[in-house]
């Protein structure tokens, strides 16, 4: 048996930045890397305790949001591929069973 794998573009096929998703992120990404940008511009050589905080904050939340994201979207398309994967092989069942009916 030959097994072939089709791959299909369709016109539902989104860019990233047709994706809410990806570009919540993406501002997300912007703002906190303009925050630390305007933190450290602001008080060149002057970081006291409150702002090393703030600055810390700031890269641990954007770190696990980063991981969030991204974890995600390995989970989504896992999830995608391994139900087009149990939908081809119903299809290919149903082929199968209509063939030896008709022998």
């Amino acid at each position: 048996m030959e097994q072939k794998q089709v791959i299909k573009t369709t016109p539902q096929d989104k860019s990233p930045m047709q994706s809410k998703k990806f570009v919540a992120y993406l501002l997300s990404e912007i703002g906190w890397k303009g925050l630390l940008f305007y933190i450290v511009h602001t008080h060149p050589g002057d970081i006291n305790h409150s702002l090393l905080v703030l600055l810390l904050t700031v890269v641990i939340t954007s770190g696990v949001i980063q991981i969030g994201y991204i974890l995600g979207q390995v989970a989504l398309d896992k999830y995608i591929t391994a139900a087009v994967d149990i939908l081809d092989r119903d299809d290919d069942d149903k082929k199968k069973k209509e063939e030896t009916k008709k022998e």
